[in-house]
């Protein structure tokens, strides 16, 4: 005969482990949700702010730089500015800009590196066909700009493959030297004009040759383009 006393105490040694048992696994339960909840909130964190790191990055180039050189202030957006080091606020003494302008064939845009430097620390291509450039012409002469003479320099003034560009008929010439690569393809900017700008600082300018053949109106498609910037 069964005793009915020790089922009781049977069901009862059962049901508090079974009780237990229930609250240990509740208790494993709600501490895997909250660590899942707070490695979502984590990767979310970390979400946002890799967002507002690449939004900022982004951003950036799109801000505008009060640079002065000389005596001359720039409001410069970042986005012309070649050198990211560059990209600040205060007195330079130099910038490197990356324009497009209207110099390719039929007017098309052609992509111009422009350092702007003060006054004196370059000396123009005009003044260095005098002093410089005549004294290394070879004897042979190219043509093939519309209004310009190409005089190709001696190979022992150690700029073998150099061509200088100049208008003979001004006063103050139009002069840019060139390089001549083995294979020059478009948007290469091999020749260089320095000049002296309006507000009297000096541009050095590297340009693809193509845009010589706009050399009439080279210099005030700079100015024209760098009206804008100052201030």
């Amino acid at each position: 005969m069964v005793n009915v006393n020790s089922l009781s105490d049977t069901r009862r040694d059962i049901l508090p482990a079974r009780t237990a048992g229930s609250a240990l696994y509740t208790v494993i339960a709600v501490g895997l949700i909250v660590a899942m909840a707070g490695l979502g909130a984590a990767y979310g964190v970390r979400s946002w702010l890799d967002s507002m790191a690449a939004d900022a990055a982004a951003a950036e180039p799109s801000a505008s730089h009060i640079v002065t050189i000389g005596a001359q202030r720039y409001a410069i957006p970042a986005a012309l500015m070649a050198d990211p080091i560059q990209r600040r606020d205060g007195f330079a003494e130099r910038m490197d800009l990356t324009l497009a302008l209207p110099l390719g064939e039929n007017g098309k845009l052609s992509e111009v590196a422009i350092t702007i430097m003060p006054r004196g620390r370059m000396r123009t291509s005009a003044a260095l066909l005098d002093s410089v450039y005549l004294h290394q012409f070879a004897a042979t002469q190219l043509s093939g700009v519309p209004g310009l003479v190409g005089k190709p320099l001696e190979l022992d003034a150690g700029t073998s493959g150099e061509t200088v560009w100049y208008d003979p008929l001004t006063a103050n010439p139009f002069v840019a030297k060139c390089m001549t690569p083995v294979a020059m393809t478009i948007g290469d900017r091999t020749c260089l004009r320095v000049l002296i700008l309006s507000d009297r600082n000096t541009a050095i300018v590297a340009f693809d040759p193509a845009a010589l053949d706009n050399w009439r109106s080279f210099d005030s498609r700079i100015e024209e383009a760098l009206t804008p910037l100052r201030k």
